[in-house]
């Protein structure tokens, strides 16, 4: 069987995630006389119930660390639960007009995307990346608002909806990057069944909370067939390919080519709803999808080679019995600090190797450093001042440990990852 990069395809699957998104408000319309509670959790109890078996084949590989129990609970509880309610109730607030304030705010969702990708991911933004990046905001901005124009006539609850909103926006923008934290150790597979375990009890518990147990039994039976449709397609099948996309594309890049949503609803006006479009959002079309694709080509910074110099170190790795080389960090080094499997090249040769980048929290040592484990370990000798190095795929964040040998034992862990993915 031919190996798959999955690295190139995903932005791709980003976009077609993407896709399948902007069909979803076709796929619900026969849901709106449900309260929105109610349609989260039936959605994410059937979506669990699909891939339930998948989980469970899975099941000794459901161990997860603090952070990462954090992050899928936080996932779950903001993209899953809160951003709906908050999102629909802003929409209720403005009796449902278009082109309001809410899709004004909703559009701030890529800058909290953004914003915890550099904070809690430390994922690097160029220049570059902010000039396609606004290019993006403001072509996606023209063509979802006909010649540029927002009602804000919508009564005296503006105001409210707008910080509902806004809220939605955090709790899509910000999990994006809880996602793509949770996915660095664990497949997409796992990461969606987790979310719609997790998703499925909290949205149980909001359903008692909000007083709307009376309407579990409220779906008739064309609505439960629109729960499977929706599963099978804009549910949770389409949250798994965006996962699996996700694990390897950046946050920052993914947020802005989940624009190809308001592209889409345009292309969905037009023949779906006979829809006459002005001029601007042809133009704002067109410039979307060339930003979106000069964005995309950012997150090609696996497929970089860097030049460097190899620089002393502190010798902790050869004291653990995993001696490393340390390097000079290249200018423009595009990496979120993590641990990463890459190749080292030396005298034209690849070497299979592990790298450390960022702080060594475990030695309370705050410096950004950038250091190598070559896993043959018999080229040490004789390094030459200057080589070159390339990141395969990030095998997890920097971490803190408690006591050496659970150090040591994550290091062999992060060898034998690093192995089986440059192997192939």
């Amino acid at each position: 069987m031919k190996y798959i990069n999955w690295k190139k395809l995903g932005p791709y699957l980003i976009m077609m995630a993407a896709i399948l998104w902007a069909l979803d408000g076709i796929l619900r319309r026969s849901l709106f006389s449900l309260p929105p509670i109610i349609i989260v959790f039936y959605e994410h109890l059937i979506g669990l119930l699909i891939i339930s078996p998948f989980l469970l084949k899975n099941i000794k590989k459901l161990s997860f660390s603090k952070k990462e129990w954090g992050a899928l609970l936080l996932v779950s509880l903001l993209s899953g639960v809160l951003g709906t309610l908050w999102f629909t109730t802003a929409l209720v607030k403005v009796n449902f007009i278009s082109f309001s304030v809410v899709f004004l705010l909703q559009k701030l969702q890529p800058l909290f995307a953004m914003f915890f990708a550099v904070v809690f991911l430390k994922e690097k933004i160029s220049k570059r990346y902010i000039g396609w990046a606004i290019l993006a905001l403001g072509a996606a901005y023209f063509v979802t608002f006909k010649n540029g124009l927002i009602n804000f006539d919508t009564g005296d609850q503006t105001l409210v909806a707008a910080l509902f909103a806004l809220g939605a926006a955090f709790a899509w923008g910000s999990s994006t990057a809880f996602s793509r934290f949770a996915l660095l150790r664990k497949s997409n597979t796992i990461v969606t069944g987790m979310r719609f375990f997790l998703t499925s009890i909290l949205a149980l518990a909001f359903v008692f909370i909000l007083g709307q147990q009376a309407s579990l039994g409220a779906p008739d039976a064309s609505q439960w067939g629109r729960f499977v449709i929706i599963a099978f397609s804009t549910g949770m099948v389409a949250l798994w390919i965006y996962y699996r996309g996700l694990k390897n594309t950046q946050v920052k890049v993914a947020t802005i080519l989940e624009l190809t949503f308001p592209f889409l609803a345009v292309i969905i006006d037009i023949f779906l709803y006979k829809n006459v479009l002005a001029p601007s959002q042809y133009i704002a079309a067109v410039i979307l999808l060339f930003a979106m694709y000069k964005v995309s080509r950012l997150n090609t910074a696996f497929d970089k080679i860097y030049n460097t110099k190899v620089i002393g170190g502190a010798g902790r790795g050869k004291r653990l019995g995993f001696p490393t080389l340390n390097f000079i960090i290249p200018n423009n080094f595009e990496h979120s600090y993590g641990v990463y499997s890459g190749l080292v090249i030396l005298n034209g040769n690849k070497h299979q190797a592990v790298f450390h980048y960022g702080a060594i929290p475990t030695f309370k040592d705050k410096r950004k450093s950038l250091e190598a484990y070559i896993i043959s370990g018999e080229h040490l000798e004789n390094i030459p001042d200057k080589l070159s190095f390339r990141f395969v795929s990030k095998l997890r964040d920097v971490e803190r440990f408690s006591a050496k040998d659970k150090l040591v034992d994550s290091i062999e862990n992060d060898i034998k990852q690093a192995k089986k993915i440059l192997d192939k």
